[in-house]
């Protein structure tokens, strides 16, 4: 039996083939299936928790990416959100700023035809004083001549010498021709007096902030007290002519479009060197209103006409413009639901054509 035993031992010492056997323990000696058995169960638990360890893990990884993830979305929408908000605020700042912008251009604009409107003025205002000045004169004339007639009417008896003195008085005084004068006096006082209050007026209605509530107003109106406002940038330079269609009301802002006719007669005038003409016309079209502003001035170049409404740019001297009408008239025509387009050709002048809807 021992002889047996280490036989086997020794046959599979020296890598023998074993018998098949029913059980792998009936393959090693006794006292050592223990073992085997004790290994390969406590081999499985370790697999059996490895895989439980495992999957845990996955999950719990998969719930900590999950958590970042949802803190990261917050985190974006909350940064979006911050950044919407500072867009927004942004948008209105630049809205008000427009607005300050657009009114600072028209004070400077202003600043610019202070001296001609001062003159405007001025004018009329010399009418009526030097009318109210002669009319000051006549008055002692007249009071000069009813003290004669007071003086004859006392006497008991009015003699031939008297009544000589008196008309040849009369005639000193030149009275037929007071009469006669005396109306057209008080007529040109009254005219110069409107023409005050009209180029006050416009100049209101010119510098008047606007707001966002649109009036309807009239586009033949606007043009002509424009015109009256500029005049004396106009007027020893060019001969304007104007073309005025019946044309209705539309909706708008009457203070905003009076900035661009100003801005384009202005540089209309600019554009002329010595005289030259500046011709407004407007018609009405099917659903729009055109208005066309030409002079034959300098014209524009090729290079510089794709360039005109950019803001600040400009070809004029420093002192002479700021780059910022045109860009502001292109704006405010886009406002009105409008376009303007601009055809030029150097040496021969420049017409621009606005086109503003009427519905």
């Amino acid at each position: 039996m021992t002889l047996n035993k280490m036989t086997s031992l020794g046959h599979a010492e020296k890598g023998g083939d074993l018998p098949e056997q029913d059980s792998p323990l009936k393959s090693y000696p006794r006292g050592f299936e223990p073992i085997k058995i004790l290994i390969s169960n406590k081999s499985k638990q370790s697999e059996h928790k490895c895989s439980s360890f495992d999957y845990k893990s996955a999950y719990e990884r998969q719930k900590k990416a999950t958590k970042h993830a949802e803190d990261l979305l917050e985190n974006k929408s909350r940064e979006l959100y911050e950044i919407n908000q500072s867009l927004s605020e942004a948008y209105n700042h630049l809205k008000e700023y427009k607005a300050q912008l657009l009114h600072q251009e028209k004070l400077a604009s202003i600043g610019q035809l202070a001296a001609g409107v001062a003159h405007e003025i001025n004018n009329p205002a010399s009418f009526v004083k030097s009318n109210l000045g002669t009319l000051k004169n006549y008055k002692a004339s007249i009071l000069q001549l009813l003290d004669a007639y007071d003086a004859i009417f006392k006497q008991a008896e009015i003699s031939e010498k008297v009544k000589s003195d008196v008309s040849q008085l009369r005639k000193d005084l030149d009275i037929d021709y007071i009469q006669s004068d005396l109306n057209s006096l008080i007529d040109e006082a009254l005219n110069g007096v409107t023409r005050i209050e009209t180029i006050v007026k416009n100049l209101k209605t010119f510098s008047r902030p606007s707001d966002d509530v649109k009036n309807q107003f009239s586009i033949n109106d606007c043009i002509q007290n424009t015109i009256n406002l500029v005049w004396n940038e106009l007027k020893y330079k060019c001969v304007l002519t104007t073309e005025f269609d019946e044309l209705a009301d539309i909706d708008g802002f009457e203070g905003e479009m009076s900035q661009v006719f100003l801005n384009l007669l202005v540089n209309a005038s600019h554009a002329i060197t010595e005289h030259g003409q500046i011709c407004i016309k407007t018609k009405k079209l099917d659903d729009e209103v055109l208005i066309s502003v030409e002079d034959n001035g300098s014209g524009i170049d090729d290079a510089n006409i794709y360039h005109i409404f950019d803001p600040f740019f400009t070809t004029k001297d420093v002192d002479k413009g700021s780059g910022l009408g045109l860009s502001i008239t292109h704006g405010i025509i886009k406002k009105h639901g409008g376009r303007i387009l601009a055809y030029s050709e150097l040496g021969k002048g420049t017409r621009f054509e606005i086109f503003l809807p009427t519905k």
